[in-house]
């Protein structure tokens, strides 16, 4: 099966000024870039040809991180997305609600609600809550994914109480008489409503996700390749994730590539369990390393800092937050990863998690040199300093820049962390200058998986009311577009199949309305993805 593309204009992403003529691909594999006539003359007779009028033609987009198998379980939740004050969550979960049938006691779970965009500028509590049941669970989850809310009766089958103390690396919320609110923050807080939300399930707080794989991954892949990504990451799976997404992969259900992170503290479950998909991808599945979590979030004032956050109104003594794991635990896992030799990717929004990693990778990279070469990752380097991203220079650590934050919360990391650290976050420009390897990604479901609106994001850097937010760190459209394509590609270590058009290379592609080099970068958002190509296959076309 042949297919040549032409008439358009064509990104290589090999060099910003290359203008080839056509693509040809071959049996999935680009088979030759250059000259429409030399193209033909090496097409076979019974070639289709694509004429592009105008458009681009480029590498598709790969997502350097997020959670797969998470987005596609979350949209059959109740969506809180649009709340614009807690009565408007209520009324989302009673609408809800008034759909089941009467008998239906499971829990009623909705997400990505923001505290910032409600009229009362807080998170909705166990009493807020309790208007839609209170003989039944009911969980509110923060867009972020590390903060919650339950009801009353999540609190109470989970028996906290005034005399529960937080667990290490979270944070019950507290009235003023010290009686849980129904606030639980970050995963080891979160995890005593997980058997009540999961029951007889992994503790995970997703029973949609485990327990029918093949639904949410047929639903992620759909909104994943309409925005033109091929490859995707499960960034943090627990070994029920595993086993669905492998169940999934063997019964040829994968739409697109995706590389799965087993979280580190699980060991070596999910390689023990499947050593056929710790090479190359089985059934377009592969498993790619560990990930590790070392604090929050930062519109969630739970990243952990260096300094305090900036006071605000109901948190007028902040501290800096604090870490999910101990110096010594980081050590332990990272020492753990780098002698089986695999890829370890962080979750650091904070500088003190940026720290901690960093510090923690020099120490075992000069006693494991070889560990270094599996290209290790900083997630979402939020606040990551100057003098942190020139020590990950040499480390060769990857920062993956979670660069929509400006448009989602630059406004609010403004004011949590005040004008000259709130304006560094998602600092890409600075860490291109470190020689740092920049790739963009989206934490889907945190946001959605729109590669093109973090490409934007990332290019003009303005919130959305309209405010600069560090206009210093804007990169450009080319090394935008290469963070998304070529250097994720590196990040994941193929990009000799991925990410750029070469001959010999995987026909993973994207054509999109217009060209993003020529158009005005504020432009970028309304580019359209017009069809996405999968190993030479149309798997979208719009």
């Amino acid at each position: 099966m042949e297919t040549l593309y032409r008439s358009g204009r064509i990104l290589t992403m090999v060099d910003q000024d290359d203008a080839p003529d056509s693509v040809l691909v071959r049996d999935g594999r680009i088979a030759f870039v250059g000259p429409l006539a030399e193209a033909r003359a090496q097409a076979g007779a019974d070639v289709t040809e694509v004429d592009l009028a105008g458009r681009t033609l480029m590498p598709s987009f790969i997502d350097s991180h997020g959670h797969l198998l998470q987005h596609g379980a979350l949209s059959a939740l109740v969506d809180l997305e649009h709340a614009g004050s807690i009565a408007d969550i209520v009324a989302a979960f009673r609408t809800r609600l008034a759909e089941r049938d009467p008998s239906d006691r499971s829990p009623l779970i909705g997400a990505k609600y923001d505290p910032n965009l409600l009229a009362e500028g807080r998170h909705p509590t166990r009493y807020d809550l309790d208007q839609v049941a209170a003989d039944q669970p009911v969980f509110a989850l923060h867009r972020s994914m590390h903060v919650a809310v339950g009801n009353s009766f999540l609190v109470e089958s989970a028996g906290l109480t005034a005399e529960t103390p937080d667990p290490e690396g979270g944070r019950f919320g507290r009235g003023a008489d010290g009686a849980p609110d129904g606030y639980v923050e970050e995963h080891p807080a979160m995890a005593a409503f997980a058997a009540i939300l999961s029951p007889g399930g992994s503790g995970g707080l997703l029973p949609g996700g485990a327990s029918d794989p093949a639904r949410s991954v047929r639903l992620a892949a759909q909104d994943y390749l309409r925005h033109g990504i091929t490859t995707a990451q499960e960034g943090a799976a627990d070994p029920a994730t595993v086993d669905g997404l492998a169940e999934v992969a063997r019964s040829g259900g994968l739409g697109l590539d995706v590389v799965v992170y087993p979280v580190v503290q699980s060991g070596t479950v999910a390689y023990d369990r499947y050593p056929g998909f710790a090479g190359d991808y089985v059934g377009r599945l592969r498993l790619g390393g560990y990930k590790m979590i070392l604090d929050g979030s930062p519109q969630a004032r739970s990243a952990w800092m260096s300094e305090p956050y900036e006071p605000v109104p109901g948190d007028e003594n902040p501290g800096c937050a604090y870490p999910i794991h101990t110096p010594d635990e980081v050590e332990q896992f990272t020492r753990t990863v780098a002698e089986q030799g695999r890829q370890l990717i962080v979750h650091c929004n904070g500088d003190a998690a940026a720290e901690l990693w960093v510090s923690t990778a020099e120490r075992v990279g000069a006693e494991y040199p070889d560990w270094l070469e599996t290209r290790p990752v900083m997630i979402h380097a939020q606040t990551v300093r100057d003098d942190q991203l020139e020590r990950m220079a040499p480390l060769g650590m990857i920062a993956s820049i979670f660069s929509v934050h400006t448009w989602f919360w630059g406004d609010v990391h403004l004011r949590n962390f005040g004008p000259v650290r709130g304006r560094r976050v998602s600092p890409a420009c600075s860490a291109l200058d470190r020689g740092v390897r920049v790739t963009l990604h989206q934490d889907s479901p945190v946001t959605p998986p729109d590669m093109l609106l973090s490409i934007w994001a990332a290019v003009n850097r303005i919130s959305r009311t309209g405010r600069p937010v560090g206009l210093e760190e804007r990169i450009s459209t080319w090394e935008a577009l290469r963070a998304v394509t070529t250097e994720a590609a590196y990040q994941y270590g193929e990009e000799n199949d991925k990410g750029s058009l070469r001959a010999g290379m995987r026909a993973d592609l994207v054509i999109l309305s217009g060209d993003p080099l020529t158009i005005a970068p504020q432009d970028l958002r309304d580019l359209e993805v017009l069809a996405t190509i999968k190993d030479g296959d149309v798997v979208y076309e719009a």
